[in-house]
């Protein structure tokens, strides 16, 4: 473990684990945030996709992909569901985000993700960008897909909007789970990817199943700062890591001790066309 930190420790027994575990479910849970398609969401699919063909209530054929619609107000219970949310920024804009999925498979799945800028009233496509492969997956599955429309403003004329993806590891022994951002903006007719892949959350560990085990808990925060760089402010990551370790003590209680090491800050500059974001803080998807 890293020097420099400050501990505490709680004691308790088997029980204590759950406190573990929830550090992985806890986290399945914040990944369910409203969605905004509403009863919009086959005009949404009609309008982006005018060849696309309805093959049942709540999925279309198009590109030779399936699009599923919405079946909720909330997203994280279908990963594959098209998920839409109004700009607060620019309230006459809602983002959208088509997952195109080419393959879907209990071991992997294989997809694009459409992203599109609608007029909110008339849902008229402005702007699009499509992400290659960016639902394909394999043995870290993708959980969900959210719009992220904190106020990330790069300069006095020019806001970008978030994506989180969020993904998940099936092993028990090894649970992992991740969040990563992106960010995106408007310049002229092109939507323009400004921030690629940063981790904003990741939780992962290895242990018995039992008791025994280590785990790691990174969380980064993004705040807007006044200095610039090649016209765009710079972005201040503050970056927060807890470590868990259980251990069997004293026969039958499992124990489980907690070292948190001081907030870093990372300062990401524009290099005229992104952000730089060094390779430890890039995830997988």
């Amino acid at each position: 473990m890293p020097g420099h930190m400050k501990t505490s420790r709680r004691r308790g027994t088997i029980g204590a684990l759950f406190a573990v575990a929830g550090i992985f479910l806890g986290a399945q849970v914040s990944h369910a945030a409203e969605n905004q398609c509403g009863t919009r969401g086959e005009d949404i699919v009609r309008a982006a996709y005018p060849a696309a063909e309805k093959t049942s209530d709540h999925e279309f054929m198009a590109e030779g992909a399936t699009i599923t619609l919405p079946q909720s107000d909330y997203i994280g219970l279908h990963p594959h569901a098209v998920v839409c949310r109004i700009w607060p920024a620019r309230p006459e804009l809602m983002l959208v985000a088509v997952p195109l999925m080419k393959e879907q498979l209990d071991d992997r799945n294989e997809g694009a993700l459409d992203l599109l800028v609608l007029d909110s009233r008339t849902l008229h496509v402005t702007h699009r960008l499509r992400l290659d492969d960016a639902m394909s997956d394999d043995a870290i599955r993708i959980r969900s897909v959210a719009f992220d429309t904190a106020r990330y403003r790069l300069a006095p004329d020019k806001m970008a909007f978030g994506l989180r993806l969020s993904l998940e590891g099936s092993s028990r022994a090894n649970p992992f789970e991740e969040v990563t951002l992106r960010l995106y903006a408007i310049e002229g007719d092109r939507l323009v990817p400004v921030l690629d892949r940063i981790v904003v959350r990741q939780n992962a560990g290895e242990w018995d199943t039992m008791c025994s085990g280590e785990f790691e808990k990174t969380t980064r925060t993004l705040s807007m700062d006044s200095r610039t760089h090649k016209g765009a402010a710079d972005i201040v990551v503050t970056e927060n890591v807890l470590y868990t370790v259980s251990k069997v003590e004293n026969g039958d209680q499992c124990r489980q001790y907690e070292t948190s090491r001081d907030p870093a800050k990372i300062r990401l500059t524009y290099d005229g066309s992104q952000y730089v974001v060094p390779g430890a803080l890039k995830g997988l998807k």
